[in-house]
């Protein structure tokens, strides 16, 4: 229960003066209505889209979308399918976005479809060939026209395979009509060398490949953000080109939007009523490329356990790598603080699988000077303090979560 003091605390700070018009502009998952430097990309997607709409049967649509990290694919991909809807005059065109990244199995992905087109649908209690029968027989019945965006499609192949993008393909064969579209967001095109010949020729010809932003571009996406999540005039100039600047390196939009987010907390934080480029100095200290707020939420309670006993072993030994049996301690340490029971050993083993996978840590076989071989681990090149206190934080928040839903 909050303490009187506390609530004095909590409502100074809601009536405090912020330079922030909407902050919700600068989230990870909004979708701005104009794409600075993507215009030719969107106008690519519509022609091959074009006859979505038409009554008569049309051959199986798909695309591939590549590009870095923060080269604006998901940002591209949902802007399309907003567009789609805008123009939809049966209102019969559903926009079905998954991340693969979040929804890590076939079974997930197949049940959210279906329940897009029908709340009713308990999430589970059915097979999976059940819940394909049942997805083939909702299509047939409602006639949607579905765009289905499958983001980060590589890393759920690297998990489950190909067979599942061969099942998924597949449903538009069972079905009436060719229901579903399907734009597929990737890194690269590595994962399709898993594929069969002919599906690997689909993919090549029907393919977007983006570019790093260059730092003008860089430029005009933030100057572009501001103005929606910002009040007039509380940026100045010089801010918007350091964090373009700063940004340039990586060519990222997403870690640009970050640091204009972070910049606008400091000044917030400081009672600023604009936002000058030292604010954006503090802010890119606080915020790197390699590691992302979103990636880090969407780990378990216990990923998130494993990751902190690595970050602080590796802040506590000084090195560049520790081994896998210090991490395991370091692990059951931090279950002890955290009073969590701490897994059996596979299951560690499965995490740091899972965090390598994710690119969220690096491991490497030891070499020579060691005795034996064993499992080396470390994290990419940025500040072990900086993650540490994202990463408590949002370990303190999940448990709250989990406590609160058990009362």
């Amino acid at each position: 229960m909050m303490h009187s003091s506390d609530e004095e605390y909590f409502n100074s700070l809601i009536k405090k003066p912020t330079v922030f018009k909407n902050i919700g502009c600068l989230s990870v998952t909004y979708t701005p209505p104009y794409l600075p430097h993507r215009e030719e990309e969107l106008r690519t997607l519509a022609k091959y889209f074009k006859t979505i709409f038409e009554e008569q049967d049309e051959p199986l649509r798909k695309i591939c979308i590549t590009g870095p990290t923060g080269s604006g694919k998901t940002t591209l991909a949902k802007r399309f399918g907003q567009l789609l809807e805008n123009i939809d005059k049966n209102k019969n065109f559903l926009l079905v976005y998954i991340n693969c990244r979040i929804y890590k199995s076939p079974y997930l992905i197949i049940s959210t479809l279906a329940r897009k087109l029908n709340k009713a649908i308990p999430p589970r209690g059915y097979s999976f060939e059940e819940l394909q029968s049942l997805l083939i027989r909702l299509l047939d019945f409602y006639s949607p026209k579905v765009l289905l965006v499958l983001d980060e499609i590589d890393y759920l192949i690297s998990r489950v395979g190909t067979d599942f993008l061969y099942t998924l393909l597949r449903i538009s064969e069972m079905t009436t009509k060719q229901w579903i579209s399907y734009i597929f967001i990737a890194r690269n095109l590595n994962f399709i060398h898993q594929l069969d010949a002919s599906t690997q020729s689909s993919f090549q010809s029907n393919h977007i490949s983006l570019d790093r932003y260059s730092e003008t571009d860089l430029k005009d996406i933030i100057k572009s953000r501001s103005e929606l999540a910002f009040y007039d005039s509380t940026i100045t100039e010089d801010s918007v080109e350091l964090i373009a600047d700063i940004s340039s390196k990586s060519g990222d939009a997403r870690y640009a939007i970050e640091i204009l987010w972070g910049a606008g907390q400091c000044a917030d934080d400081e009672s600023s009523p604009i936002v000058y480029p030292d604010h954006v100095r503090k802010a890119k200290a606080l915020i790197h490329p390699e590691i992302r707020r979103e990636v880090i939420l969407t780990l378990t309670l216990h990923q998130k356990l494993i990751l902190l006993a690595i970050i602080r072993k590796l802040k506590h030994t000084k090195n560049a790598y520790i081994s896998t049996n210090d991490a395991i301690s370091s692990y059951r340490l931090a279950c002890e603080e955290y009073e969590e029971e701490p897994r059996r050993h596979t299951q560690i083993w499965s995490y740091l699988k899972e965090l390598s996978k994710q690119d969220v840590i690096s491991t490497k076989i030891s070499g020579e000077g060691m005795r034996g071989k064993t499992t080396l681990i470390s994290i990419p090149d940025i500040s072990v303090e900086t993650i540490e206190l994202f990463l408590m934080k949002s370990i303190e928040n999940q448990k709250k979560t989990v406590e609160h839903a058990e009362k």
